[in-house]
């Protein structure tokens, strides 16, 4: 039992406190319960006979960057133990799940109680607001500033992202034409965009044990945007021929709504965090 408990301790808890990077037990232990957890959201989200659809996952988009600005907050020592430990990861998938399902299921019991005409807007503005609380919030709170970093990865991101849209019907992936994968592309790009400028340039440190690996292998984190890009394609592709036949797109949108999750969580918090200097 001792040595369970100093396993857990070793590899999760630790972590948690300390906010250390992740070693390959915790990190697969996390993917585990990630995919766990999104076929879990989708049979409930189902059960309440809420669409998942195009419009649902762009209506959520603002939760994703809402746990970003909480994240950087902790980053920033703006909260204080217990508290903090909420905000760390896996921790703060949890918070901000809470937070993101409970508004949803307010904004749906004010639309059919005739307090509200659509609960789907209400539900995306309430995600706005909480996110420009908690940038507020950091502004207001920050000294550093290094605005150049919206420069180099911010813009890139939009610009390459642009491209891609633009050429989509050329390389016959018409689709990416729409919102939602632009935003998919979006966020790794701008993942791979700020973790290269953060590692190499800024001496920010690199909390992903693959990541690190890859740019320890090439030399240099900047392998990870081509690389990130033909990942985050390859996976549309994927997805697209697999719903193709599909009259129910449900699982189709969770799981863009789940890579959303996973790039623009990261990238956000990484831009946030260096454009305030935490």
């Amino acid at each position: 039992m001792n040595g369970l408990i100093d396993f857990i301790n070793r590899n999760y808890i630790e972590g948690i406190i300390n906010d250390t990077s992740y070693n390959h037990i915790d990190m697969l232990t996390y993917v585990i319960v990630l995919f766990a957890g999104v076929y879990g959201v989708l049979r409930l989200l189902n059960k309440l006979s809420i669409r998942i659809d195009e419009e649902f996952v762009l209506a959520t988009v603002p939760y994703v960057l809402m746990g970003s600005v909480f994240r950087v907050i902790e980053d920033a020592n703006l909260l204080s133990p217990p508290v903090k430990y909420l905000f760390i990861t896996p921790l703060i998938y949890f918070v901000i799940f809470a937070v993101c399902f409970g508004i949803l299921l307010l904004t749906r019991y004010l639309e059919r109680t005739g307090k509200i005409e659509n609960y789907i807007n209400t539900y995306a503005g309430a995600g706005i607001i909480i996110s420009i609380a908690g940038i507020m919030f950091l502004v207001f709170n920050s000294r550093n500033w290094n605005s150049e970093i919206l420069i180099y990865s911010l813009f890139p991101a939009i610009a390459l992202t642009g491209i891609i849209k633009k050429i989509s019907s050329t390389i016959g992936m018409a689709y990416l034409r729409s919102r939602v994968y632009s935003i998919v592309i979006f966020s790794f790009l701008l993942d791979s965009f700020t973790t290269y400028i953060g590692t190499d340039l800024l001496g920010y440190t690199n909390k992903h044990p693959f990541s690190t690996f890859l740019a320890s292998a090439f030399g240099t984190g900047i392998i990870l945007i081509p690389l990130s890009l033909v990942l985050v394609l390859l996976i549309i592709l994927v997805l697209e021929r697999d719903s193709g036949k599909d009259t129910n797109n449900d699982e189709k949108y969770m799981l863009i709504l789940t890579l959303i999750v996973l790039g623009l969580s990261m990238g956000a918090r990484n831009l946030i965090g260096i454009t305030l200097g935490v």
